[in-house]
């Protein structure tokens, strides 16, 4: 065996020392959220001003639509609100060391993983070294005065309790959602730009057809399905 190999097969069985739970690190939580906002913004920016496009997305149901965007926005909000918080002094990890601790990774079907020193990136560990993970998290947390330690405690209850109720109302709207971003993204956002420069085009003057905007209107309009002019 290589030295390499040698620091590399070291570095594997010493994953343990520093562990977190999959899914509910704090880096992957911040992660997860900025990517609710993306899609958030996505959502505002088919919808803003042009309400028609998303009743024909939700099958011509006006409440539906309304329910829709009030959703989404309180979602946004309560996203970007939350990242927020997490500017403030968090420790992600003690973060990560409460979770362990707390013995969550064994009842999520995702488990633990950890950081590996010579790859510099977390990985699986196996179930076995759960016990070894979970010491060494409490060894560290146990360097913290009993304050710090109930302060800790309670931002990593609150932020994850957070965490998870807007993952939850997330997926609640992802099927929706999905009709936006991806079944119907194409033909939404040719809608979408046809609206747009439909506005900018000034039908007043007699050249209109040979300006670009209508040029493009006209392109954009020959590949949409006859169905969606009706």
């Amino acid at each position: 065996m290589t030295a390499a190999e040698k620091r590399r097969e070291k570095a594997k069985n010493l994953r343990y020392k520093k562990a977190a739970v999959r899914g509910l690190t704090y880096d992957e939580i911040r992660q997860n959220l900025y990517d609710m906002q993306e899609a958030c913004c996505e959502v505002t920016y088919w919808t803003d001003g042009d309400e028609e496009t998303l009743l024909d997305a939700l099958d011509g149901d006006y409440d539906d639509v309304q329910r829709f965007q009030l959703d989404f926005a309180d979602l946004d909000a309560d996203v970007e609100r939350m990242l927020s918080d997490l500017e403030e002094a968090w420790e992600p990890e003690r973060f990560d060391d409460v979770l362990v601790i707390s013995g969550i990774g064994r009842q999520r079907s995702e488990g633990l993983f950890g950081y590996d020193q010579y790859e510099g990136d977390y990985f699986s560990i196996d179930p076995f070294a759960y016990g070894w993970a979970e010491s060494e998290s409490k060894r560290r947390l146990e360097r913290l005065t009993k304050e710090q330690m109930l302060e800790q405690v309670a931002q990593t209850i609150s932020i994850t309790y957070a965490y998870l109720g807007l993952k939850s109302r997330y997926e609640d709207l992802k099927s929706a959602m999905d009709i936006l971003r991806a079944q119907n993204r194409e033909y939404l956002d040719a809608v979408k730009r046809i609206n747009e420069l439909y506005n900018q085009i000034d039908f007043k003057v007699w050249w209109y057809k040979d300006s670009p905007e209508f040029r493009e209107l006209d392109s954009i309009a020959e590949l949409l399905p006859q169905e969606a002019f009706l």
